[in-house]
């Protein structure tokens, strides 16, 4: 099948374009920044073809000229600025609401004069907002955000939801819980990496790990290629029986039960707690989100749980540095 992946430079997407490729399908990988070496390491040599295109997804002339020359089957639309610290929140936001909002309706647009199949709108849990006591977090919560890229994600989704109903498109959206692992850097648009891409690559490099807030803070942090795989399941789906899906572990880790599988995979890894500080994960506290859609209508099963998937991304890391 032929898929076109928009984002497919940035950390998630580009997991999932080596997912769909490692499956055989042909992927148009759409970004505003290029892959570099690595990357293009990362996706060549797979049964599928990478084609790594440049676009911004702003530009709606671009857009359509893209569509019309790939005619994609399917589409997976994650171009996104991502969480931005709250003091650059002011500075970035009409940027995060052109992207997140208006590029995703400019895509929708294109897709519909082009006769596209099922699209996939990628969200966030940052949603559901400050859910500490809810456990788990079903896509029939009602939604809180709070901050410009959820509300933004918030919005470019339910936009998507209506553009769908009125132009009668098979659209659906994924809200992911918190990925880490392979790529998870900085390309201009996620200026916030998750606290486990620093506390692993301090752990690497024998730094002692900083961690902040409560040590009872709690995430569903997930390995990136079971976000892949859950988003490549509604996406390639004959039928969906919903058309909003969580994509999860399925359960939630404290920071020190975080940090204690770290210490089993790194022994003698030192650890420096500032309990003053703001957690890294920000300040929205949030349970697990619940993947009992995902699972029950697609079959889906997460393969990592955080001991396995912090020990794969270790992994990846080590040849990375060595590459």
């Amino acid at each position: 099948m032929n898929v076109l992946v928009t984002g497919a430079t940035g950390f998630v997407m580009a997991n999932l374009v080596r997912h769909l490729a490692a499956e055989g399908h042909d992927v148009v990988a759409a970004d505003r920044v290029a892959p570099d070496d690595a990357l293009e390491r990362f996706t060549a040599g797979l049964p599928g073809r990478v084609d790594f295109r440049t676009l911004d997804v702003k530009d709606r002339n671009a857009i359509r000229g893209l569509v019309a020359g790939a005619r994609p089957a399917r589409v997976v639309h994650g171009a996104a600025i991502t969480s931005v610290p709250p003091e650059a929140e002011r500075a970035r936001f009409l940027d995060t609401v052109e992207v997140n909002v208006l590029g995703t309706l400019n895509m929708l647009d294109a897709l519909r004069e082009a006769g596209a199949g099922r699209v996939v709108v990628v969200s966030s849990g940052s949603v559901y907002g400050n859910r500490p006591h809810v456990m788990p977090v079903a896509e029939s919560d009602v939604t809180q955000p709070v901050g410009v890229y959820p509300w933004s994600k918030w919005a470019g989704e339910s936009f998507a939801r209506r553009f769908a109903e009125v132009h009668r498109l098979d659209v659906a959206v994924v809200r992911l819980a918190s990925p880490f692992g392979p790529f998870e850097r900085d390309t201009g648009s996620r200026p916030l990496l998750s606290p486990i891409a620093y506390w692993t690559l301090a752990a690497l490099r024998g730094q002692p790990l900083h961690a902040s807030g409560a040590r009872t803070f709690m995430r569903d942090a997930i390995y990136a290629p079971d976000v892949a795989s859950g988003i490549a399941a509604v996406l390639l789906a004959d039928r969906l029986g919903h058309d909003v899906y969580n994509v999860g572990w399925g359960r939630g880790a404290t920071t020190d039960e975080t940090i204690a599988a770290l210490q089993r995979l790194v022994p003698g890894l030192e650890i420096e707690f500032h309990p003053d500080q703001t957690s890294p994960w920000g300040s929205t506290m949030r349970g697990p989100l619940a993947v009992d859609r995902l699972c029950g209508d697609l079959g889906w099963r997460p393969r990592y749980d955080l001991d396995s998937g912090l020990a794969a991304y270790l992994d990846w890391l080590r040849k990375e540095r060595q590459a």
